[in-house]
């Protein structure tokens, strides 16, 4: 397989070259003094919109945009701050551009957005006006981004400090001892500039200081979806960049939303992911479905099930109730925590009701709402996500569309006509690779214990849910199965 371009090590490589041949100014002519007052970034907490007119992955966006009165809209549609891109080659922005919104734009903090290596760069910023300067952790040793973020202090701005992976956050605890800053998680990968918002979810709770969910934010449904996680800021570019008429919507959503229990189950399930990665990364999530009964419950949980899912539909795994308050109960008891999940056909349904009103209480993490309609993360406060059966290229449709309308993963299940569930059939392979080429895979449908080391190997599914294949009758499962199961799981590698 070709290597992929690391795009991040590009444009370093590029700033090193600048600085070197123009120096810090980067060739422009930088006031000798500030007038304008420093406007503290993110208090209050809101939206950060960019001034963006390209980037490596997408080429042009918005090529002839206007950088003050693309400015003044996002001021007036109410947004909390300003991020002023000024790297020239890749993004086509420059610190004229920098200048020129700072002496417009007053009432909003502004963010200088760059590559920025070295002090020198921090004066040149708050000259030309900014209010904060991002720091990127991943292209700074531990030292070097100390020292900047003291620099920045120093001339009364926010470090804003740009963390993705593990070691980014060892540095981002460092920085705060020193003082104050703004964390930004980026779900965007800059070196493949891939997008996985359940990386930002994964390092939430981590982060011991205001954050920012940035990139990857399309839609006001995306906007929702930050703030149900917890954050307490949004960076948007190219989507506000290429239309500055949606930024009141936007930004009306992100400060209408709030955290909440849908937030709480991506928060948790992410972090699961990357604590399997560390470990082992070819070993996917777990969910365990159509548990009926304790024993099976524990089980799962003993081996190892991320989640564990309760049929509430007419179905002979159809669990009780009362059951899911009991389960939590002795799981918690023995210190298990999977994920409980109420799979429903038919949220109009009494059992869809009951399911629905259990994980608003909290009692349910989540509900899958299996091959039905998904309600928007407008209307829900709690945790959901949506599953649909595929048998042919036509049915990715659904799954595109509920992507698109802010769901971070959908489940592809096999279709199986007048069956919704169970039925031990496998997704047609090219089916499941199309999917893979457009989402991280979430499958079910025919894995077992004699296939699902080659289920792995073939496809690296981020989650594998399985039920008809571990039992012994319907709504009971095999422990000597439940046991070969996960015996085959972990010695995949």
């Amino acid at each position: 397989m070709m290597k992929t371009e690391n795009i991040l090590d590009k444009i370093v490589e590029q700033r090193k070259k600048d600085l070197e041949r123009l120096g810090p100014s980067l060739g422009f002519s930088i006031p000798k003094t500030r007038t304008r007052p420093i406007v503290q970034f993110l208090n209050p907490s809101g939206t950060i919109l960019e001034i963006k007119r390209a980037s490596p992955s997408k080429g042009d966006i918005a090529p002839q945009l206007d950088a003050v009165k693309t400015a003044k809209i996002y001021a007036n549609a109410g947004t909390q701050a300003i991020s002023v891109l000024t790297e020239t080659h890749f993004f086509k922005g420059s610190l004229q551009d920098l200048m020129n919104v700072s002496s417009e734009i007053s009432d909003c903090s502004i963010l200088r957005k760059d590559f920025l290596l070295k002090e020198e760069e921090i004066e040149i910023s708050y000259l030309c006006g900014a209010d904060a300067v991002l720091l990127i952790a991943r292209i700074l040793d531990t030292e070097t981004l100390l020292r900047l973020a003291r620099k920045a202090r120093e001339f009364g701005m926010t470090p804003f400090i740009e963390i993705r992976e593990n070691d980014d956050l060892l540095k981002l605890e460092e920085a705060i001892q020193d003082g104050d800053v703004v964390a930004g998680v980026n779900s965007r990968d800059l070196a493949t500039f891939h997008i996985d918002p359940l990386i930002p979810a994964s390092f939430r709770n981590s982060l011991p200081c205001k954050a920012v969910f940035e990139s990857g934010i399309k839609t006001i449904e995306d906007a929702t979806f930050a703030k149900n996680l917890g954050f307490e800021g949004i960076l948007v570019g190219e989507n506000v960049a290429k239309k500055p008429s949606f930024t009141p919507q936007l930004v009306k959503a992100f400060n209408d939303a709030k955290p909440n229990r849908e937030g709480d189950f991506w928060k948790a399930l992410a972090l699961r992911r990357e604590i399997h990665r560390e470990k082992d990364p070819h070993r996917p999530l777990v969910k365990i479905c159509g548990i009926t009964n304790i024993e099976d419950a524990v089980q799962a949980a003993e081996l190892g099930a991320d989640l564990l899912g309760f049929v509430f539909s007419d179905s002979p795994r159809q669990a009780s109730g009362d059951l899911i308050q009991e389960v939590r109960k002795i799981l918690n008891s023995m210190e298990l925590y999977p994920l409980l999940v109420g799979v429903i056909t038919n949220p109009h349904s009494s059992e869809g009701i009951q399911a629905i009103t259990k994980a608003e209480y909290g009692i349910l993490d989540a509900i899958q709402f299996h091959d039905c309609h998904i309600p928007s993360l407008l209307d829900t406060s709690y945790g959901h996500y949506g599953a649909v059966r595929v048998s042919h290229s036509s049915h990715l449709d659904g799954v595109k569309k509920y992507l698109s309308q802010g769901e971070p993963r959908v489940l592809i299940d096999a279709r199986v006509p007048n069956v919704l569930g169970g039925t031990g059939v496998s997704i047609p392979e090219h089916i499941v690779k199309e999917t893979k080429e457009f989402t991280p895979l979430w499958l079910a449908g025919g894995i077992s214990c004699e296939n699902v080391k080659e289920i792995i190997s073939n496809f690296e599914p981020e989650l594998i849910d399985i039920s008809s294949a571990l039992e012994l009758k319907p709504g009971k499962k095999s422990i000597e199965k439940m046991n070969l199961f996960f015996k085959e799981l972990h010695h995949e590698s």
